[in-house]
């Protein structure tokens, strides 16, 4: 399995292993096509827009598109000792992308479903990896490789080039360039906070909370 995980809190297994079993146990009620690797990378513009538009029912149809393409969406709520943003794995030959919806902001959880995606088509149905404190290095390159493909399709490293050419960047700026990039402006926002290019007293507005259930 592909994680996306704290660092420092990786020694409750059990924990971890009810979280799986309960995304396993969701999946098998879900109805979805034959794999295909080319349906999946097709939908993945109409999942941007359903991330840049984030309707009240945008988990429905995030799910509804990966089902199209034979990649099934499930959410299982965090547990306090499996501090888990989302897991990848192949069960019974489907890929299962499983979200917790941790810290329920809505950069973080596209963020994290990229992530999760590209684990899916970079790395295949055999990969077994953990991102914590004893990773290796190629573990190490797994999760860049994934990084690297959800920064493709939430806000590239070109963009955050472009955006940070502003002498000043206020909401406005950021809205203006979130249109013109064809993302939600939270994830401009969460990057350049994260990074402490941003004050996080601006662009707080974009930060949308996410409920799910």
């Amino acid at each position: 399995m592909a994680f996306r995980i704290s660092l420092n809190q990786v020694s409750e297994p059990y924990a971890v292993s009810a979280w799986l079993r309960h995304g396993e146990i969701t999946s098998i009620k879900l109805n979805a096509e034959a794999y295909s690797e080319k349906r999946f990378n097709e939908v993945l513009p109409g999942i941007k827009s359903i991330m840049t538009s984030q309707t009240d029912d945008f988990f429905h149809r995030l799910q509804t598109l990966c089902l199209s393409a034979g990649v099934k969406v499930v959410y299982s709520p965090c547990v306090s000792k499996a501090p888990i943003n989302g897991a990848t794995r192949w069960i019974n030959g489907v890929p299962v992308i499983q979200l917790s919806g941790r810290y329920k902001r809505n950069d973080i959880f596209w963020f994290t479903f990229f992530h999760e995606a590209g684990h899916i088509l970079l790395h295949g149905s055999k990969e077994i990896f953990l991102e914590c404190k004893s990773k290796g290095k190629y573990d190490s390159e797994k999760e860049n490789e994934a990084d690297e493909f959800a920064m493709k399709w939430t806000f590239s490293h070109n963009e955050e080039d472009q955006i940070l050419t502003n002498f000043r960047i206020d909401d406005d700026i950021i809205s203006e360039y979130a249109h013109g990039f064809n993302t939600h402006p939270a994830l401009i926002v969460g990057r350049l906070q994260h990074k402490k290019l941003l004050r996080y007293n601006i662009g707080r507005k974009f930060i949308e909370s996410i409920e799910l259930k």
